[in-house]
C-alpha cells in the first residue's frame, strides 16, 4: 500500500480534523509541545494514519500512532514511521526512539 506522508501545519481544517477521529487510537490535534510535528499518512488522497515528533532536535521521540481500522495489516505504521525519520533527519532533527506501533500496526 503506497503511503505519501506530510507534516501538516496547525490547526487542521475541520474535514481532516472528522477523519482524522476514526483514527484508533486517536492521535491527539493539539501540539504535544512546542517543537512537535504532526505527521499524517495518506493513500487515495485520504488520511489513514498519523502520530507525532516531539523533543528537542538531538532527541526526538515519535508518539501516539494512530490508524484508520480499515489500513490495519498493510504495514502502514511501519512506513509512516520510516518517512517520519527521513524527513525529521532530512530537517536536520535527529530521531532517538518511537513508540512501539506494531500492535497497531497488524
Amino acid at each position: 500500500m503506497p503511503v505519501i506522508t506530510r507534516a501538516h501545519a496547525l490547526p487542521l481544517d475541520a474535514d481532516l480534523q472528522q477523519r482524522m477521529q476514526k483514527f484508533e487510537p486517536e492521535v491527539p490535534l493539539l501540539p504535544l509541545d512546542s517543537g512537535a510535528t504532526l505527521y499524517i499518512g495518506w493513500f487515495n488522497d485520504k488520511p489513514v494514519a498519523g502520530a507525532w515528533a516531539c523533543g528537542d532536535t538531538q532527541g526526538r521521540q515519535l508518539l501516539h500512532f494512530g490508524i484508520h481500522p480499515a489500513t490495519r495489516g498493510r504495514g502502514v505504521l511501519q512506513r509512516l514511521a520510516h518517512d517520519m525519520r527521513e524527513l525529521e533527519n532530512a530537517s536536520g532533527r535527529r530521531v532517538l526512539s518511537a513508540q512501539d506501533y506494531s500492535a497497531l500496526d497488524s
